[in-house]
């Protein structure tokens, strides 16, 4: 009778250590706390800076012309030709701006005293320096059109004077994408040049040329710097 219990205490432990032992077994740690990956920033699809050339020509409005006070009649600035470029930047896929240079070639201003009646002629050269503003329209696709404005300052020459007056702009225009960050601009610019001067020698007395505006006509290329 003694080893019978003794039996049953022996097959109990065996079935109470089987019964642990499994539990053991199906028992898992937690699984480690997963830690988030932040979001990929997005890269623009544009880059930054840009260069660019410009070749124009150049229509001017009739100045006001004045000698001593004395108003002219038939006044007229022949077309001139100009070239210039510049480098820029993209603020975003629709807005960039540009610092440009353009310089205009002499050019003959000519004007009749309606005073004396005499024909008065000189010449005109002038420098913009401006910084402009753009918009692009429609994301910067294969054909793009844009609008902008530019202010600066210009440096006009009469051959014998020259001053330095406040300059602005107004542009509009479209670039087409040709290869590989080129890209073919084409546009219009009123452009304002302030005021110019000759100086007096002898005779003849300074004579004023005031409100100086251009029509331009232009075309060049921009390179986008990956």
């Amino acid at each position: 009778m003694g080893h019978f219990r003794y039996s049953l205490v022996v097959a109990a432990l065996i079935a109470a250590g089987s019964a642990t032992s499994a539990q053991a077994q199906k028992f898992q740690f937690p699984p480690p706390p997963v830690t988030p990956v932040p979001a990929a920033i997005a890269v623009p699809d544009y880059s930054a800076w840009y260069l660019r050339g410009d070749i124009a020509w150049s229509l001017f409005e009739d100045p006001d012309m004045s000698q001593q006070g004395v108003a002219f009649s038939s006044e007229d600035i022949d077309d001139a030709f100009s070239l210039g470029g510049g480098f820029g930047y993209y603020f975003s896929d629709s807005i960039r701006g540009d610092v440009t240079v353009d310089h205009r070639f002499e050019s003959d201003v000519e004007g009749v005293n309606s005073q004396s009646g005499a024909r008065i002629e000189t010449n005109l050269s002038s420098t913009a320096v401006l910084a402009n503003l753009y918009f692009d329209f429609g994301g910067r696709d294969y054909i793009t059109p844009y609008l902008g404005a530019g202010l600066g300052f210009s440096y006009n020459d009469t051959g014998s004077e020259a001053n330095v007056d406040l300059a602005a702009a107004a542009m509009a225009g479209v670039s087409f994408s040709i290869h590989d960050g080129f890209l073919f601009d084409a546009g219009y610019r009123f452009l304002y040049l302030g005021d110019a001067e000759t100086s007096g020698s002898g005779a003849a007395a300074a004579l004023s040329i005031d409100d100086v505006y251009a029509h331009e006509l232009r075309v060049g290329f921009r390179y986008e710097l990956n």
